[in-house]
């Protein structure tokens, strides 16, 4: 059952490290991508690629190594899974003032708003690993480990899950009323109408769909370690696999969903895909093509 789960584990952390990746490198390079909204998804591909290294690779060689501190490295490992999840809210955050107070969201993310706000996403991250980790230096009580464990770790994903919550109900909310005005704008401006609409719908779905596996994946994580910590009959090694894959599951749907309903992202996608694809004929064209051999005279 083990090598099970190492095998998952392995696998998933290379699926999140290379699309998060892949994410971070084509908003970097792309000055199309290169604007307030797209910061957070930025900043957020950071933290999950983040979570595909440090979770299961860095877990397994510390569990495998003498060198490895174990306490630096589970202050890490909150460390990126905090910051994945203070970045996720950010980003709902960014799109639920952008739908539902659009006029204040032109006037207010401007300049180094947006910068500023990404800071303090990972600063409260830092703060949280840095007083796990002290409170697991100062002390080896297993019962101030579990008390550690519910304030620094449940009670902030499950904070975080309200928030989430609330927020995409009043972006559907907010999102099927502008769905009505729009429709009835239509009549008068079709095609701009069909055009705002497009963008709302989008935006909706994007989020909607990082949002719900967000929530799938850790209610059920916080639910097992709620239950492991009050002495559930259940195996303590199992509920460790099942809670890192989930983990590291979420990190690594993350950039599926940029590629599939972001139109930005996905459409600078097929740009690349467009280019790779001319290159690589160009290439072998000389192959392909006959050489015309002049004829004398």
């Amino acid at each position: 059952m083990e090598n099970y789960f190492n095998t998952i584990g392995w696998l998933l952390s290379f699926v999140t490290a290379t699309g998060n990746g892949f994410v971070i490198f084509l908003i970097a390079r792309n000055r199309r991508l290169h604007f307030s909204a797209n910061w957070f998804v930025l900043s957020l591909a950071v933290a999950d690629f983040g979570v595909g290294i440090a979770v299961f690779p860095s877990g397994y060689f510390c569990h495998n190594s003498t060198a490895c501190n174990s306490r630096v490295h589970m202050a890490f490992f909150w460390f990126f899974l905090h910051s994945s999840v203070t970045n996720l809210c950010n980003l709902t955050w960014d799109r639920y003032v952008a739908i539902i107070h659009p006029l204040n969201y032109n006037t207010s993310m401007t300049g180094r708003r947006p910068g500023m706000v990404i800071l303090i996403a990972w600063l409260i991250s830092f703060a949280i690993s840095l007083l796990l980790f002290i409170g697991m230096h100062v002390t080896n009580s297993k019962t101030a480990w579990k008390v550690l464990r519910l304030t620094g770790v449940s009670a902030f994903d499950i904070i975080s899950c309200v928030f989430l919550f609330y927020a995409v109900v009043r972006i559907l909310i907010a999102a099927r009323a502008q769905s009505h005005q729009v429709s009835e704008m239509e009549l008068q401006v079709r095609e701009t109408g069909t055009s705002r609409r497009r963008r709302s719908q989008n935006t909706v779905r994007f989020i909607i769909a990082l949002v719900l596996f967000f929530l799938g994946c850790y209610m059920i994580v916080n639910a097992t370690v709620l239950c492991h910590t009050f002495s559930c009959p259940v195996s303590g090694k199992n509920v460790g696999h099942v809670v890192t894959c989930l983990l590291v599951l979420n990190s690594a749907l993350n950039p599926m969903v940029y590629a599939l309903l972001k139109r930005d992202i996905k459409r600078e996608i097929s740009v690349l895909i467009s280019h790779l694809s001319q290159s690589s004929r160009r290439l072998g064209r000389p192959y392909l093509e006959p050489t015309i051999t002049a004829q004398p005279g």
